[in-house]
């Protein structure tokens, strides 16, 4: 393949794989590898989410023709991001800005902000397995957070 293709990561499709269009339709999740053992790029399907966040099927589909990539539309990582500004649920609560928010996906590749909720006993951040599908806007407006704790410096003096 000559064709320039996109990183690895998560993404929605929006038109059928070329040779296997009932099993990776129009609006679906998944992971894209722009490299194989086979030597073309390949994506995974969805297989079970466990703690909001997908497991992949360890076998995918090989993508022959490098233009149907370029259709993919580029997901964010799933993860832990704080919003960018105040959200007004279906219900009428408002989740303020600056709230931290776990980003998940269900299969149809729709954005999910799953919750967080504090427990003072426990001094813990618990994140429902129910969230709210997220706009455009409010997914623009995400910022990544780091939460791998504590570092050890590098040899240099920096950090990892």
């Amino acid at each position: 393949m000559s064709k320039k293709l996109p990183s690895c990561g998560l993404y929605r499709t929006t038109q059928a794989h070329p040779d296997r269009p009932t099993q990776v339709p129009v609006g679906q999740l998944v992971h894209f590898h722009n490299h194989s053992d086979a030597g073309h790029p390949i994506i995974l399907l969805p297989k079970a989410n466990v703690s909001n966040t997908w497991n992949f099927e360890s076998k995918g589909f090989l993508v022959k023709d490098a233009s149907w990539c370029s259709s993919l539309v580029g997901l964010l990582p799933e993860g832990f991001y704080r919003l960018g500004e105040a959200l007004r649920m279906p219900d009428g609560r408002v989740v303020p800005n600056g709230q931290v928010v776990q980003v998940g996906y269900n299969r149809a590749g729709e954005p999910i902000a799953f919750f967080g909720t504090w427990s003072k006993d426990s001094n813990t951040l618990t994140f429902s397995t129910k969230g709210s599908k997220l706009s455009e806007r409010a997914i623009a407006g995400l910022t990544p957070l780091a939460h791998g704790g504590p570092a050890m410096p590098t040899a240099t003096g920096g950090h990892p």
